[in-house]
């Protein structure tokens, strides 16, 4: 039996629909929800001042209140959550084995041409 999944979020409408989906899940299986949302490393724009610093924080800030959000919307459920720097991909990979995940839920994700400009994609 499933007792633990990985919901792994970008704030993407999608990745919220996921979320909607694995919070159902756990519900009816009385599973436990981790939800990871990692913060790509920036390049950001120095030559425009943006600096690499400011986009990572700002993503955070996004992280933290959507994090937030998800679990103020959802009491009834055990959620924790965890946020990281680095590679998308890699970083979800090492939270699936590092959390012994049993189930990983992750939506498709887009971005748009700004976010292409100044972050890496998954």
């Amino acid at each position: 039996m499933i007792s633990k999944i990985l919901v792994a979020i970008d704030g993407s409408e999608s990745a919220l629909n996921a979320t909607n989906c694995a919070i159902k899940l756990a519900k009816q299986i009385n599973a436990t929800l981790e939800i990871v949302y990692v913060i790509r490393y920036s390049i950001g724009n120095i030559a425009a001042g943006i600096m690499p610093f400011e986009i990572e924080e700002s993503e955070k800030e996004k992280a933290t209140k959507l994090i937030n959000k998800i679990k103020s919307n959802n009491p009834e459920i055990k959620i924790t959550d965890f946020e990281t720097i680095g590679l998308p991909m890699s970083k979800i990979v090492k939270m699936t084995k590092d959390w012994d995940a049993e189930l990983l839920i992750i939506g498709h994700h887009t971005h748009t041409f700004f976010e292409k400009l100044f972050v890496s994609s998954v």
